[in-house]
Protein backbone atom coordinates (compact mmCIF):
# COMPACT_ATOMS: atom_id res chain seq x y z
CA UNK A 1 0.00 0.00 0.00
CA UNK A 2 1.38 3.38 -1.01
CA UNK A 3 1.07 6.32 1.33
CA UNK A 4 -0.55 9.33 -0.28
CA UNK A 5 0.86 12.62 0.89
CA UNK A 6 -0.57 16.10 0.55
CA UNK A 7 1.07 19.50 0.79
CA UNK A 8 -1.14 22.36 1.91
CA UNK A 9 -0.40 25.97 1.00
CA UNK A 10 -1.65 29.07 2.79
CA UNK A 11 -1.49 32.64 1.54
CA UNK A 12 -0.53 34.21 4.85
CA UNK A 13 -1.92 37.62 3.88
CA UNK A 14 -5.37 36.02 3.80
CA UNK A 15 -5.16 34.36 7.22
CA UNK A 16 -7.47 36.31 9.52
CA UNK A 17 -5.85 38.18 12.39
CA UNK A 18 -7.34 37.66 15.81
CA UNK A 19 -5.98 39.14 19.04
CA UNK A 20 -6.83 36.19 21.29
CA UNK A 21 -6.14 33.13 19.18
CA UNK A 22 -6.45 30.65 22.04
CA UNK A 23 -9.31 30.94 24.53
CA UNK A 24 -9.00 30.48 28.28
CA UNK A 25 -8.34 28.19 30.15
CA UNK A 26 -5.61 27.47 27.60
CA UNK A 27 -2.40 29.42 27.07
CA UNK A 28 -0.21 29.62 23.98
CA UNK A 29 3.43 30.70 24.09
CA UNK A 30 6.86 29.93 22.65
CA UNK A 31 8.49 26.86 24.21
CA UNK A 32 11.40 27.26 26.61
CA UNK A 33 14.63 25.29 26.38
CA UNK A 34 13.69 23.15 29.39
CA UNK A 35 10.55 21.88 27.63
CA UNK A 36 12.22 19.98 24.79
CA UNK A 37 11.64 16.50 26.28
CA UNK A 38 7.98 17.27 27.00
CA UNK A 39 7.47 18.65 23.48
CA UNK A 40 9.06 15.47 22.05
CA UNK A 41 6.65 13.30 24.09
CA UNK A 42 3.57 15.36 23.18
CA UNK A 43 4.50 15.38 19.49
CA UNK A 44 5.19 11.65 19.20
CA UNK A 45 2.10 10.82 21.26
CA UNK A 46 -0.09 12.92 18.98
CA UNK A 47 1.24 11.15 15.88
CA UNK A 48 0.92 7.67 17.41
CA UNK A 49 -2.70 8.24 18.49
CA UNK A 50 -3.91 9.41 15.07
CA UNK A 51 -5.05 6.48 12.92
CA UNK A 52 -3.82 8.32 9.82
CA UNK A 53 -0.28 7.97 11.17
CA UNK A 54 -0.71 4.50 12.71
CA UNK A 55 2.05 2.79 10.75
CA UNK A 56 4.85 5.24 11.46
CA UNK A 57 8.17 4.01 10.19
CA UNK A 58 11.35 4.60 12.20
CA UNK A 59 12.97 6.93 9.59
CA UNK A 60 9.91 9.20 9.77
CA UNK A 61 9.84 9.10 13.59
CA UNK A 62 13.54 9.98 13.63
CA UNK A 63 12.91 12.89 11.26
CA UNK A 64 10.19 14.23 13.60
CA UNK A 65 12.54 13.90 16.61
CA UNK A 66 15.22 15.88 14.76
CA UNK A 67 12.76 18.59 13.73
CA UNK A 68 11.66 19.07 17.33
CA UNK A 69 15.28 19.08 18.52
CA UNK A 70 16.27 21.75 15.97
CA UNK A 71 13.67 24.14 17.39
CA UNK A 72 15.59 24.13 20.67
CA UNK A 73 19.08 24.78 19.27
CA UNK A 74 20.71 28.12 20.12
CA UNK A 75 20.97 29.32 16.53
CA UNK A 76 17.66 27.75 15.54
CA UNK A 77 15.97 28.69 12.31
CA UNK A 78 12.91 26.97 13.74
CA UNK A 79 10.45 27.92 16.45
CA UNK A 80 8.23 25.89 18.74
CA UNK A 81 4.87 26.98 20.12
CA UNK A 82 3.31 25.15 23.06
CA UNK A 83 -0.30 25.01 24.17
CA UNK A 84 -0.87 24.67 27.90
CA UNK A 85 -3.80 23.70 30.10
CA UNK A 86 -2.73 25.09 33.45
CA UNK A 87 0.96 24.24 33.64
CA UNK A 88 0.66 21.07 31.50
CA UNK A 89 1.82 21.14 27.89
CA UNK A 90 -1.01 19.58 25.88
CA UNK A 91 -0.02 20.66 22.39
CA UNK A 92 2.91 21.81 20.30
CA UNK A 93 3.75 23.05 16.84
CA UNK A 94 7.28 23.23 15.44
CA UNK A 95 7.68 25.84 12.72
CA UNK A 96 10.37 26.12 10.06
CA UNK A 97 11.08 29.78 9.42
CA UNK A 98 13.10 29.59 6.21
CA UNK A 99 11.55 30.89 2.99
CA UNK A 100 12.49 28.07 0.58
CA UNK A 101 11.48 25.04 2.61
CA UNK A 102 9.01 22.33 1.55
CA UNK A 103 7.14 22.60 4.85
CA UNK A 104 6.91 25.35 7.44
CA UNK A 105 4.67 23.29 9.71
CA UNK A 106 7.40 20.80 10.59
CA UNK A 107 5.25 18.81 13.00
CA UNK A 108 1.91 20.44 12.35
CA UNK A 109 -0.36 21.14 15.31
CA UNK A 110 0.05 18.23 17.75
CA UNK A 111 -2.56 17.84 20.49
CA UNK A 112 -2.62 15.13 23.17
CA UNK A 113 -5.37 12.60 22.53
CA UNK A 114 -7.46 13.47 25.60
CA UNK A 115 -7.67 17.12 24.47
CA UNK A 116 -8.79 16.48 20.90
CA UNK A 117 -12.15 17.44 19.38
CA UNK A 118 -12.18 20.80 21.18
CA UNK A 119 -10.95 22.96 18.31
CA UNK A 120 -7.47 23.21 19.82
CA UNK A 121 -5.71 21.83 16.74
CA UNK A 122 -7.38 24.51 14.61
CA UNK A 123 -6.43 27.20 17.12
CA UNK A 124 -2.83 25.97 17.19
CA UNK A 125 -2.73 25.96 13.38
CA UNK A 126 -4.07 29.52 13.32
CA UNK A 127 -1.46 30.67 15.84
CA UNK A 128 1.26 28.89 13.83
CA UNK A 129 0.23 30.60 10.61
CA UNK A 130 0.16 34.00 12.34
CA UNK A 131 3.63 33.34 13.80
CA UNK A 132 4.94 32.47 10.33
CA UNK A 133 3.40 35.63 8.90
CA UNK A 134 5.05 37.68 11.67
CA UNK A 135 8.46 36.49 10.41
CA UNK A 136 7.74 38.04 7.00
CA UNK A 137 6.78 34.90 5.10
CA UNK A 138 4.14 35.37 2.39
CA UNK A 139 3.18 31.70 1.96
CA UNK A 140 3.32 28.74 4.32
CA UNK A 141 3.39 25.04 3.51
CA UNK A 142 2.49 21.94 5.53
CA UNK A 143 2.90 18.29 4.55
CA UNK A 144 0.61 15.55 5.87
CA UNK A 145 -0.81 12.16 4.99
CA UNK A 146 -4.05 12.11 3.04
CA UNK A 147 -6.07 10.26 5.70
CA UNK A 148 -4.59 12.04 8.74
CA UNK A 149 -6.79 14.23 10.93
CA UNK A 150 -4.78 17.27 9.85
CA UNK A 151 -5.55 16.67 6.16
CA UNK A 152 -9.23 15.98 6.70
CA UNK A 153 -10.23 18.49 9.37
CA UNK A 154 -7.52 21.03 10.22
CA UNK A 155 -5.32 22.03 7.28
CA UNK A 156 -8.23 23.00 4.97
CA UNK A 157 -9.03 25.83 7.40
CA UNK A 158 -7.76 29.39 6.99
CA UNK A 159 -7.59 28.99 3.21
CA UNK A 160 -5.37 25.91 3.10
CA UNK A 161 -5.24 24.45 -0.43
CA UNK A 162 -3.93 20.92 -0.98
CA UNK A 163 -2.02 19.21 -3.75
CA UNK A 164 -0.56 15.71 -4.07
CA UNK A 165 3.01 15.57 -2.79
CA UNK A 166 5.92 13.13 -3.04
CA UNK A 167 8.20 13.75 -0.05
CA UNK A 168 11.90 13.01 -0.27
CA UNK A 169 11.99 11.41 3.20
CA UNK A 170 9.99 8.35 2.13
CA UNK A 171 11.91 5.76 0.16
CA UNK A 172 10.62 4.84 -3.28
CA UNK A 173 8.65 1.59 -3.40
CA UNK A 174 10.77 -1.47 -4.24
CA UNK A 175 9.97 -3.15 -7.51
CA UNK A 176 10.14 -6.94 -7.57
CA UNK A 177 12.69 -8.32 -10.01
Amino acid sequence: MTTTWQRFTWDLAKVPSVEDVVALPYQLRPATGEEQDTVQKVTLSAFSMDSGWGNLQSPFVEMIRKQVATAFEKEAKNQCLVLLHGSRIIGSSVLGLEEGTDSHLLTGPCILHEYRSRGLGSQLLHASLLALRATGLKKAFGITREKATTARFIYPKFGGVSEAWAPDFEPAPKIAA
